[in-house]
């Protein structure tokens, strides 16, 4: 237990480092562990190739979007935070990369059509089934600007129905749209323009309600407008995003290297510095934070983590308090459950020494528990006598067998199973007095065997009545003295009636006789066609056909006392099922065998069994048959087959008929 204590605690040590260390990852690079660990690797020899077949890397931008990018008409070259970031990009991938500037809407378009390798943008769930996206780079807010008046535009949901200006192809419109979407409302009346310097002159000419833009690009295109110092405006912040390189699919090797240089330039710091350039010091990038800040959230997430260690290691302890309470009540609940049995227990180790029992044991052996328990079980008189130490070795500890062994006219069923324990290998040892089970059993199966001699002794009687007749009709040719050739064919005549009432007598002796339980070499096909004799009055009355179908050797090894039991019960089941005489009646009686193996199969086309009924036909007392059922029939036969390890199955269809399949292993 201790060492299982110590490897979870170990475990929750690891699994907060891990933690910790993907948040401070989180927090200086904007990418979980898992990302950094990815790219933090050298360009390989496999990217290098690439480059090689695909230099230079053509990257496209936004050209009207100061200052991230633009082009300066001063220097007549384009400039901005993306072509710094660009420069330094290639040095650190080890290629050239060129840069193509289009309105942002074209920008996509060419991306799109492959006139460039990259550009940067916005991610958002509709361009990720265009694109795929790298590592982020930077940061940007994007706001609303409305004029100040009566109805001000304080949130997004404000914008509904109004006259929105917005460069072309712009990620805000998609986002305002699905929110107001979402909140029911009326969608916005966009203005769609190439830049935002277009967007903010709608604006202050009041041909639109509001105005959507990158919050830098709109800063830097402000100071045209004197809007600082006019403050006729509100801002309202509608989003701040990571900005991202974005490539066409299938460029997993080009999204690769870009990715390792992008995190390189964050390790060096590079990222940082052109931002400040470009968007003043007071301005931070994701992953930018101080030091401080930084040690304040790891604090922040140790103690969370310290107060979850304690509070889940608080409940532990009252969990495991109560466990222990309930095992121990439970221990107590089962010693008196185990002392109420009448069948005696012994738990034995591999020494063969009794460690416990319960009260039925002591009872069996008439001894106090000392005098039992640290006893070897063969020390032991009256258990030494009921097992034998020679077989009790043979057996195997990890299997459960059962015997049955007989002492002083008395039957004890034995039963040596596994005992699961950690420290050691043991048996339990249950004993068992069946004696009067037995005796119970067989009363039970005796006088089944009378009820059913009982139904059909009327069938008997008629069948003894008619040799019967032929024997009268004989003796009174003898007494009229007829000719020696009449008198020849009246002896035949009574000859083969009294050998028929001999045989039905013998029937009926031999199905009314208590046999032992061993198993022998019979033929199945007289078994079968014996119990048919029997209930061949009962047959004609409801005109029902049998056909007995051997797909075997009719030899086999059986016990004759089971098979009448299961054969009687099912068949008459079978007549029962018929409750008129359709003409059609028929029971078939299938037998196969392989090895010790035997199969019967008793169709009938009755009746049939009712859904409802079916799951209880072989419970004991359950019987449909109000006049003279009893409900131990198929109980009785589902015992028989079990008694043998055997299996029983039955599909019915009620107003169809029934099958009832049996196979049996004698051994």
């Amino acid at each position: 237990m201790k060492m299982i204590k110590k490897h979870f605690i170990l475990f929750i040590m690891i699994v907060v480092c891990i933690i910790l260390l993907n948040q401070v990852i989180l927090m200086k690079y904007g990418i979980t562990l898992i990302t950094y660990l990815k790219y933090s690797s050298p360009i390989t020899k496999e990217e290098k190739e690439y480059l090689e077949l695909h230099s230079p890397i053509r990257l496209g931008t936004d050209i009207t979007s100061p200052p991230i990018s633009y082009y300066d008409n001063e220097a007549k070259k384009y400039s901005g935070l993306i072509v710094d970031y660009v420069n330094f990009l290639s040095i650190e991938t080890e290629t050239a990369i060129t840069i193509d500037m289009y309105t942002f809407y074209n920008l996509v378009e060419a991306l799109r059509s492959k006139k460039i390798d990259v550009c940067d943008m916005f991610p958002s769930e509709n361009r990720a089934k265009e694109f795929n996206f790298s590592i982020p780079i930077y940061r940007l807010k994007t706001v609303i600007i409305s004029p100040k008046g009566n109805s001000p535009i304080l949130n997004l949901t404000d914008l509904s129905e109004k006259k929105v200006a917005i460069p072309k192809g712009d990620l805000a419109a998609e986002y305002i749209d699905n929110i107001l979407k979402k909140e029911n409302k009326k969608l916005v009346n966009f203005i769609f323009v190439d830049d935002t310097k277009t967007v903010l002159e709608l604006l202050k000419n009041g041909d639109v309600e509001a105005a959507v833009g990158d919050e830098v690009v709109i800063s830097t295109y402000w100071k045209e407008y004197d809007v600082y110092e006019t403050k006729k405006y509100d801002v309202t912040l509608l989003y701040e995003k990571d900005v991202v390189l974005a490539v066409n699919k299938n460029s997993d090797m080009l999204l690769s290297i870009l990715n390792k240089g992008i995190l390189q330039m964050k390790k060096n710091h590079i990222v940082s510095k052109v931002q400040q350039k470009w968007f003043g010091i007071s301005e931070s990038i994701r992953g930018e934070k101080k030091d401080f800040e930084a040690f304040i959230n790891i604090a922040v997430i140790l103690l969370f983590c310290m107060i979850a260690l304690y509070i889940w290691n608080y409940f532990l302890k009252k969990r495991v308090l109560q466990k222990t309470k309930e095992i121990e009540n439970t221990k107590k609940n089962i010693n008196i459950i185990l002392n109420n049995l009448n069948i005696a227990l012994f738990i034995v180790n591999e020494s063969n020494i009794v460690i416990e029992c319960n009260k039925a044991a002591l009872t069996l052996l008439s001894k106090e528990r000392k005098e039992i328990v640290k006893k070897n079980l063969f020390e032991l008189p009256f258990l030494s006598n009921l097992i034998k130490i020679s077989d009790y070795i043979k057996l195997d500890t990890n299997l459960s067998h059962i015997f049955k062994n007989i002492i002083k006219n008395k039957c004890y069923e034995i039963k040596l199973s596994p005992y699961i324990s950690n420290d050691e290998k043991f048996r339990i040892l249950s004993i068992e007095d069946i004696t009067e089970k037995l005796i119970a059993e067989r009363k039970l199966h005796q006088e089944n065997k009378l009820m059913t001699i009982g139904q059909i002794s009327a069938g008997l009687a008629h069948e003894i009545r008619n040799p019967l007749g032929t024997i009268r009709n004989g003796l009174y040719l003898i007494k009229m003295k007829t000719s020696n050739e009449s008198l020849e064919k009246a002896v035949v005549m009574m000859e083969h009636a009294i050998q028929r009432i001999n045989n039905l007598i013998e029937h009926l002796l031999r199905f009314s006789r208590v046999s032992a339980d061993k198993c022998s070499k019979e033929n199945i096909e007289t078994i079968i066609k014996n119990i048919l004799t029997l209930m061949k009055t009962r047959l004609k009355a409801k005109n029902i056909q049998c056909d007995l179908i051997l797909k075997s050797e009719p030899i086999v090894i059986l016990n004759i006392e089971t098979i009448n039991i299961i054969l009687i019960n099912l068949i008459e089941n079978a007549i029962d099922a018929f409750s008129e005489d359709k003409g059609n009646n028929l029971i078939k009686i299938s037998v196969s065998s392989n090895s010790n193996l035997l199969n019967l199969l008793i169709e009938d086309n009755g009746i049939g069994i009712s859904e409802e009924e079916i799951d209880y036909i072989f419970d004991p007392f359950y019987t449909t048959k109000e006049e003279h059922g009893t409900g131990l029939g198929l109980y009785l036969v589902y015992n028989e087959i079990k008694k043998y390890n055997g299996d029983i199955s039955v599909e019915s269809k009620y107003g169809v008929g029934t099958k009832f399949l049996v196979s049996i292993k004698f051994e």
